[in-house]
């Protein structure tokens, strides 16, 4: 196999990895790479891989709202298939990070805070938040509109994640994230930036001024977790994809 070849190979393989870990739309066994794909290689990808999940959610909500579904219930019902989908595995960390910094706690007992399984009160409210603001921001868009802006939001969400995990550690010695945050170099960024740019086509605007922000973002909470929590854990990554994803809905609301 030349060089192209193997590059071409190893993408699709990244592609097909970050598909399956992140959305419930299986890829048939036959794709699944035979050799394992470093996490963090993968990570670049997932803006893509979202922003392709964002825009079949865009169309299921511009769908039933075309059909004669009211604006606000055809997004909670795009909502409620986008948790469906994969989303909840992000809302999974918003909620457990909201618990950790509402428990008032740092370092090792507010990871102990994150890290049990039984959703607190903070968590609850930061969901309810979460898909409130989404549904929120997105009910007043037009139809067309929404299918560019689940897209867009969507990627630009993944790429919060990104930054993320460029600016945070990992410091312990096991954890899902290890492999996503560990080695996550400039060049992976880059390609995830890149990944977000076949979305801004017809958004070109909107997309420059969100870009910049949900990197910013992404930085942003990262270093805050970095001091606060002891690094960045994949709690913090998935935060970073539901904040990014609801900061671009709400530059497309403006």
């Amino acid at each position: 196999m030349d060089q192209q070849q193997e590059t071409t190979t190893n993408i699709f393989a990244r592609f097909v990895v970050i598909w399956t870990f992140t959305t419930r739309f299986p890829m048939p066994k036959a794709l699944w790479p035979k050799k394992t794909v470093p996490g963090d290689k993968a990570l670049s990808l997932m803006p893509l891989v979202s922003g392709l999940l964002g825009l079949f959610i865009g169309a299921v909500t511009a769908g039933v709202q075309y059909a004669g579904m009211p604006p606000l219930a055809s997004v909670w019902f795009g909502v409620t298939v986008y948790a469906l989908s994969g989303w909840a595995l992000h809302l999974d960390g918003w909620g457990d990070l909201w618990d950790g910094i509402g428990s008032g706690r740092s370092g090792e007992e507010m990871r102990s805070v994150i890290k049990d399984s039984h959703l607190g009160a903070y968590g609850a409210v930061g969901l309810v938040c979460a898909l409130g603001l989404w549904t929120s921001l997105l009910a007043p868009i037009n139809i067309v509109q929404k299918i560019i802006a689940c897209s867009t939001a969507a990627s630009l969400g993944r790429l919060a994640i990104c930054s993320a995990a460029f600016f945070g550690v990992y410091p312990w010695e096991k954890g899902l994230a290890k492999g996503w945050v560990d080695g996550f170099t400039l060049g992976d960024l880059t390609v995830a930036f890149i990944c977000t740019m076949p979305f801004a086509a017809f958004a070109p605007v909107r997309w420059l001024i969100a870009a910049p922000l949900v990197l910013i973002l992404g930085a942003a909470m990262a270093l805050w977790m970095n001091k606060r929590l002891g690094g960045t854990n994949g709690d913090v990554l998935g935060a970073a994809a539901v904040a990014g994803e609801i900061l671009a809905l709400a530059v497309f609301s403006l």
